[in-house]
């Protein structure tokens, strides 16, 4: 006690300009001179293993406010009356201050917890008042509709009479081109087609065909003087380069549909190749897998005055500087953007004021755009009919805000994958529950025609079963992954001619409710 009386003395005279403090312990115990900035260190081992470095910190807390975070490292207690010059400090605050940061942690914990509990409390009051109640308009089906028995519409069954005396017919251009592709896709499978009479050619996987083979392939069938009109290729990073597009020669002046996709080995000056030939009469164009087209080829593309589709996925390579082109398209009325990683909100927002008449639009797995792009979507692009917003992972629930409001003529709403959005929003269209399914009832029950939900899994059955009910116009409905759906709805729903795809019952699983 005396020596701690005169370390306290000596560190409390620290506007002298030297003090003392003696430690008896070891043999080798020395006097130990320091300065006045060294007062601390004498009041360490005044005050006691630890006590200085609390009372540093409380007077600092009741002068600023602020308290520090203690380190808590603790050490037996002899350690600590035996410590000498030289030893390593002692960072432990104490029994007293460990309780006491430890009883504030426990209550900051329960704090918590009550808080958690009474905002769950509230939410599930919030979604008891909206509850939707669904009652069977019909009995049960002992079987779900299969695609075979469901009624064809009136189109359908006039294109497979046309197939089935395609030989009667002279020309196919009073039609469109997908009423086209639909006959000559019933003509192939009727085995009816001769040599002379391909106007449109679709290999969806091409990968087997070398270039050289296509070709001669591709020659022959033009030998006969007729135009071709649409050409759809799958899987062609194989068959298609720069050089097989020069050696095409104008053999391709009279097409309306080109697809290449998968065509990773096509770049600028194939591209280039392509719109000069092209150029009069390409109505449709997509291109994707290519990481070797830059800005060059999307200038090129705005040269194409009649294109009304131009679909470009999976170049990543293409940022917005890239893409500014597209602002000058004035005739697009399809535009899909899909996997583009270097695309922003800013670029989107100003082509979504620059083709206000766009009719479909796809955005999906676009990894850097967020709410501005949707709502620019939904503001300026009043007559969408068709949308793809799959993967956009960053969407909260303001970005289908505007649907209600402008009332668009939706036919068809892909969202899967968009698992950042909540049911706050009622317009929201991603993560979608109840709310949105009642949004959609309400907005757009006399135009949907085609609905995807595919894991989606806050979507009650209830609620589900009423928009079913009262949308007329649906005709598809993609539930892939939707376990919470049981055969209830699947068999009871008043839609006999619904098409329900992917729903796992459907596809031979097993289900444990």
């Amino acid at each position: 006690m005396q020596r701690r009386t005169r370390a306290a003395a000596a560190a409390a005279s620290g506007n002298s300009d030297e003090s003392a403090v003696a430690v008896p312990s070891a043999p080798a115990a020395a006097t130990t001179a320091t300065t006045s900035s060294g007062a601390a260190d004498a009041t360490d081992t005044a005050v006691g293993p630890g006590g200085a470095r609390v009372t540093r910190e409380r007077a600092l807390f009741f002068a600023t406010g602020q308290r520090t975070t203690p380190t808590l490292t603790p050490t037996p207690p002899r350690a600590i009356r035996g410590a000498h010059d030289g030893e390593q400090k002692e960072s432990w605050p104490g029994y007293f201050s460990t309780a006491r940061d430890l009883d504030d942690n426990r209550l900051a914990a329960q704090a918590a917890r009550q808080e958690e509990l009474q905002r769950k409390e509230q939410e599930d009051a919030r979604l008891a008042e909206r509850a939707v109640v669904w009652v069977p308009r019909k009995k049960p089906r002992t079987t779900v509709l299969a695609r075979d028995a469901i009624v064809p519409t009136l189109q359908e069954l006039a294109l497979r009479c046309l197939a089935k005396h395609i030989e009667l017919l002279p020309t196919l251009e009073y039609i469109d081109a997908a009423a086209r592709a639909q006959v000559a896709t019933a003509v192939v499978k009727l085995r009816r087609m001769k040599s002379e009479d391909r106007v449109a050619i679709d290999i969806p996987d091409c990968s087997n065909i070398d270039e050289s083979s296509f070709l001669r392939t591709l020659k022959e069938c033009l030998e006969h003087g007729l135009s071709l009109t649409t050409l759809r290729l799958g899987l062609c990073g194989r068959c298609i380069a720069d050089d097989a597009i020069l050696d095409l020669g104008d053999s391709l002046r009279s097409v309306e549909q080109l697809r290449m996709q998968g065509c990773y080995r096509l770049s600028d000056a194939g591209c280039e190749a392509l719109v000069r030939r092209c150029a009069p009469s390409l109505h449709e164009f997509e291109l994707s897998c290519n990481q070797r087209i830059t800005k060059h080829s999307i200038d090129c593309f705005s040269e194409l005055q009649h294109l009304q589709s131009l679909t470009l996925s999976e170049c990543p390579q293409l940022d917005d500087a890239a893409l500014a082109s597209l602002l000058a398209m004035t005739s697009l009325r399809k535009l899909a953007l899909n996997q583009m990683e270097r695309l922003t909100d800013a670029f989107v927002g100003a082509l979504a004021l620059a083709l206000p008449n766009l009719a479909e639009v796809s955005l999906a797995r676009c990894s850097q755009l967020t709410d501005a792009s949707v709502v620019a979507v939904f503001e300026s692009c009043r007559t969408v009919k068709m949308v793809d917003f799959s993967d956009l992972h960053l969407l909260t629930d303001r970005s289908f805000e505007p649907i209600r409001a402008h009332g668009h003529p939706l036919q068809r709403v892909t969202i899967r994958g968009c698992i950042g959005l909540t049911d706050a929003a009622i317009e929201n269209l991603a993560e979608t529950t109840d709310a949105t399914l009642q949004a959609l009832r309400e907005s757009c029950a006399s135009s949907l025609e085609v609905l995807d939900l595919s894991f989606c899994r806050k979507v009650s059955e209830d609620a589900l079963g009423v928009f079913t009910d009262e949308c007329e116009a649906l005709r598809s409905l993609v539930l892939w992954g939707c376990t919470q759906i049981t055969a209830r709805f699947l068999t009871c729903h008043s839609r006999d001619a619904l098409l329900v795809t992917g729903h796992p019952l459907l596809t031979g699983l097993t289900i444990k409710y």
